[in-house]
């Protein structure tokens, strides 16, 4: 080994410790391709006596194993045998348990079923990369301000993306930083601004897809003058955000879905097939799972996509972080809020969300000649200067959190009746995930009844 990494791929060994035969022999397929070493344990006893025998230089670990369990098995791994690189494997909507894990040593994660090539990518990174230093992930993620809860989860969910190629879902209303969090995946993992690609669904009408996504060849269709390189050639070796995803319409996210499957790009009037490597990151300001049951987003692409799910909450939930986005959106600008005015900003609905309060800020320092911003200076949607006397046709701020606290502790309620309390379909249905479902039901008190305390 040399610099963190092996001259030889062939010299390195890996142990796979994996209790499901079929799957371990198809990683153990996958990795031969590349590597001459790659044996498998069933369990973490055997694994602990095969490591004890001849350490690995990586070790793939499910993290669900019938007799030790996995994280203790990583933990045990990392203190005797520090040398040891380890790749987690991991159901997909079990999060806490990555978390725990990455926090343990491991340097990435992959989310089953494994593709040969993600596999083969994790393998090749973990081998040849020095590991990061402590915390240098965890500060690029503070781009991403906030420091209620939910935001410093946000930031953890961001550094576990970006140590895995892993497709991840992001979802979020419209202006709560969905691309910002796509940019921070990408820079956090360690790739070149310029290789990371945005691109907006609902730009692309139905019958221009194929064009715009496969690209075409000269004289494919009336008006094809030219050779046109479709967006997924242009992603090659790239990572793409797809925004606003069910925008496409079924029919042409299945299209989507098959290269996902099988990575081939075959331009219109070309009978050449490309074979196309790259990152999808999907964005969407639309409830997925609501969209799944009006037929308007395919569940087999939702899941596939859905690698790795980063749900974004709105700004009228995390008001404690306006002071501090003020201040990064504000910069060297040499303004300052009254107390009047951040009291007004924490009070406001922000249907918005950040980019709304971003433009409220930059008007209101526009308007405030001497650099002071105060409450008469934010032009916020809705307003109308007193707010101390709400309309008798418009309900309190008070009200409208009690309404919406019902209807939120309704659903919730629904769907874990509808799963039969069980909480990982319940969240998935839900369009969360299951730490969020489980605060949830701890704060507003969702239990269906009979369900214990």
């Amino acid at each position: 080994m040399t610099n963190g990494g092996f001259m030889n791929d062939r010299a390195a060994s890996i142990l796979i410790v994996e209790d499901e035969p079929d799957s371990a022999a198809y990683m153990r397929a996958a990795l031969r391709e590349r590597y001459a070493e790659v044996r498998i344990a069933g369990c973490a006893t055997e694994a602990l006596l095969a490591i004890e025998s001849r350490p690995p230089d990586l070790l793939i670990l499910d993290l669900h194993l019938p007799d030790i369990g996995g994280l203790e098995l990583l933990t045990m791994t990392r203190q005797r045998w520090p040398p040891t690189r380890m790749v987690c494997v991991t159901a997909a909507d079990d999060i806490p348990t990555v978390v725990d894990a990455v926090q343990r040593g491991a340097s990435n994660y992959l989310v089953k079923p494994v593709a040969p090539a993600a596999l083969l990518a994790a393998a090749a990174k973990a081998l040849s990369a020095a590991e990061p230093g402590p915390g240098a992930s965890d500060a690029e993620a503070r781009e991403i301000v906030g420091s209620t809860l939910e935001m410093i989860k946000v930031r953890h969910l961001v550094v576990l993306a970006a140590r895995s190629d892993v497709n991840v879902l992001i979802t979020g209303e419209t202006g709560t930083g969905k691309e910002l969090v796509a940019r921070a995946i990408h820079r956090i993992g360690g790739h070149p601004p310029e290789s990371f690609l945005a691109f907006n669904c609902a730009t692309t009408p139905a019958d221009l897809f194929d064009s715009e996504f496969f690209g075409h060849r000269r004289g494919a269709f009336t008006g094809a003058d030219r050779d046109h390189t479709g967006l997924l050639l242009r992603a090659e070796g790239r990572t793409l955000l797809l925004d606003e995803l069910e925008s496409l319409g079924v029919q042409n996210q299945g299209k989507l879905l098959r290269v996902l499957d099988d990575g081939e790009v075959r331009p219109v009037g070309s009978n050449d097939v490309h074979h196309v490597s790259l990152r999808f990151l999907a964005a969407t300001n639309r409830d997925p799972a609501g969209q799944i049951r009006q037929g308007l987003l395919r569940e087999d692409l939702y899941y596939r996509l859905r690698g790795f799910a980063i749900d974004l909450p709105p700004l009228r939930e995390r008001p404690g972080d306006i002071p501090a986005l003020a201040a990064r959106f504000l910069g060297d600008a040499a303004a300052r809020l009254t107390d009047e005015a951040i009291t007004a900003l924490e009070r406001h609905a922000w249907p918005g969300n950040v980019r709304e309060l971003r433009n409220v800020l930059r008007s209101g320092h526009l308007l405030a000649g001497d650099g002071t911003i105060r409450p008469q200076h934010l032009r916020l949607r809705g307003d109308r200067g007193d707010r101390s006397a709400p309309s008798p046709a418009s309900p309190t701020p008070q009200a409208l959190a009690t309404t919406l606290r019902d209807l939120e502790r309704g659903a919730i309620v629904e769907a874990l009746r509808e799963a039969r309390g069980h909480r990982g379909r319940a969240a998935r249905a839900l369009g969360i995930d299951r730490s969020t479902l489980r605060r949830k039901i701890h704060e507003l008190e969702a239990r269906p009844p009979g369900e214990p305390r």
